[in-house]
């Protein structure tokens, strides 16, 4: 079967969880059947082998029609021990051992069956007792006992198979009767995937080499090789079964069940002579992988609509923070502010001069720059809301400023004001980081440097951030200002007033 491409090697994944009972039933210890199709599985629970077939059948027909290809898994035992078939047959192979089931098995429509009467038949070609036991009906049968026989190994076949060795809690292929037993499934599951292979044109995994023009694949599984987790009061046969053919559809869908069906290529010849093998059991924490349920995607709800979403900020910041204290524009530049740090509360610590927003107002309409005392100030306003594409002025990382600010025995931050002296006359400072820089401004408006039209103060922090606002509050230097008393400011409150005087608020319709 070839590697290459991305499309998954089958469109269905199903499993069935077989049944031996002797009578129709649904529910517990019944047949159980999924059918996945992507990350999606539909249950059936049919109440005898004979519906289950034909439902099985169908399904291969269905996806025969639309060019679809089906893996199918089925939860018994494909194969035996070699000496099984030896002993029906010197050449026998794992055919041998599904057309002597299939011949010797009476199986009727409403699962009555005589499947302990095949195992004596089939104890009755070894010479010294065979290897089937576990007699389940109240009837004696000769030659078929009721406890597990000695001699494994020598008079009789292996007790296990391979893979039953190498899987936990798998059990022995010869137990026909008690808690665990597989053996009634095999028989009555081989008799009928004997017809079935034929009626639906499926190879039978690990047996037969998959080539790219085979239609659907039969294989063995073993739902519990991996742990599953079952909801309280669910029936496990149909959680395992619908748990598996999902895994089987995920990792068909990541391309890792090629390497999964190429598994026994390599095992010891028995394998695929005789023994069979259980699907994913080299890979078996990929299999418990995709066993896993996915993380539910949590439903949260949330206002979505940009406009909703303006208009219920600032309508809550209009009912908490008592705007008209700011008077005219003003007040929108306030909401900007709170809305950018979320905190109605730093309303109580703006103080501004009397001129201040139709200070900032007509500077940026006559083309006035905007100086920044950082890049994040100048990331946050939003440039093509300026009314005369006005120029966005950081200093900061200039060549030279680390070496002059060395030689003033300062900051870098405060060092870049120094580069504003020429475009400082009526523009917009905006200061939302560096104490220093607002300070070293203010030494050099009261030394005659050009004064801006509005000083924007909002640096942040703990050491000279209040100081600083402070001492633009007490003396502005004869220019307006806008500041937030105290150690909280920041970028994001520094841009946002340069977007409240350029623009306003949204116009928002609701």
């Amino acid at each position: 079967m070839s590697t290459a491409g991305a499309r998954p090697l089958f469109d269905i994944h199903a499993v069935v969880d077989w049944s031996a009972a002797s009578v129709a039933t649904t529910g517990k210890d019944s047949i159980w059947i999924a059918v996945g199709q992507g990350d999606q599985a539909t249950l059936s629970n049919p109440p005898t082998r004979t519906q289950a077939c034909r439902e099985i059948e169908a399904l291969c027909r269905k996806a025969n029609a639309k060019g679809q290809r089906a893996l199918i898994g089925f939860d018994f035992p494909f194969g035996y021990p070699k000496r099984l078939a030896q002993t029906i047959a010197p050449d026998g192979d794992w055919r041998t051992i599904w057309r002597f089931f299939e011949a010797a098995l009476t199986d009727d429509d409403s699962n009555k069956n005589d499947r302990f009467d095949v195992a004596a038949k089939v104890n009755a070609l070894f010479a010294a007792g065979g290897p089937f036991w576990g007699n389940g009906l109240k009837r004696d049968i000769p030659g078929l006992p009721r406890k597990k026989p000695t001699g494994w190994g020598e008079t009789l076949p292996d007790n296990l198979r391979a893979c039953d060795s190498r899987a936990s809690r798998a059990q022995e292929v010869w137990k026909l009767s008690g808690v665990g037993s597989v053996g009634g499934q095999a028989i009555t599951g081989i008799a009928r995937l004997q017809k079935l292979v034929g009626a639906c044109n499926a190879k039978v995994w690990p047996f037969e080499t998959l080539g790219e023009g085979d239609t659907h694949v039969f294989a063995e599984v073993f739902p519990s090789l991996v742990p599953i987790e079952f909801p309280p009061g669910a029936f496990r046969d149909a959680v395992q079964v619908e748990t598996l053919a999902r895994a089987l559809a995920r990792l068909d869908q990541a391309g890792a069940l090629q390497k999964i069906l190429e598994a026994p290529a390599s095992a010891h010849p028995d394998v695929r002579r005789f023994e069979a093998s259980i699907l994913g059991l080299e890979h078996q924490a990929e299999l418990a992988a995709a066993c896993r349920p996915k993380p539910a995607t949590p439903s949260l709800r949330y206002v979505k609509d940009p406009k909703a979403i303006y208009a219920k900020s600032f309508a809550t910041v209009a009912r908490e923070a008592r705007l008209d204290r700011f008077g005219p524009g003003l007040d929108d530049v306030a909401t900007r502010i709170i809305h950018a740090c979320g905190m109605v509360e730093v309303a109580d610590r703006l103080t501004f001069s009397e001129g201040a927003y139709e200070a900032g107002r007509a500077a940026l309409h006559s083309g006035a720059a905007v100086l920044c005392d950082c890049r994040m100030v100048a990331a946050g306003i939003i440039a093509q809301r300026l009314p005369r594409d006005n120029d966005i002025v950081v200093t900061l990382n200039e060549p030279g400023v680390p070496e002059l600010a060395q030689s003033l025995g300062t900051t870098r931050s405060a060092a870049a004001v120094e580069l504003w002296r020429d475009r400082l006359e009526g523009a917009i400072v905006a200061i939302g980081n560096a104490p220093t820089a607002l300070f070293h401004l203010l030494e050099k408006l009261h030394q005659g440097w050009p004064k801006p039209a509005l000083i924007l103060g909002f640096p942040v922090g703990f050491v000279g951030a209040a100081e600083s606002k402070a001492a633009l509050c007490r003396d502005p230097a004869g220019c307006e200002f806008l500041a937030l008393r105290g150690r909280r400011g920041g970028s994001a409150m520094a841009s946002a007033a340069v977007n409240a005087l350029a623009a306003g608020l949204p116009e928002l319709a609701l």
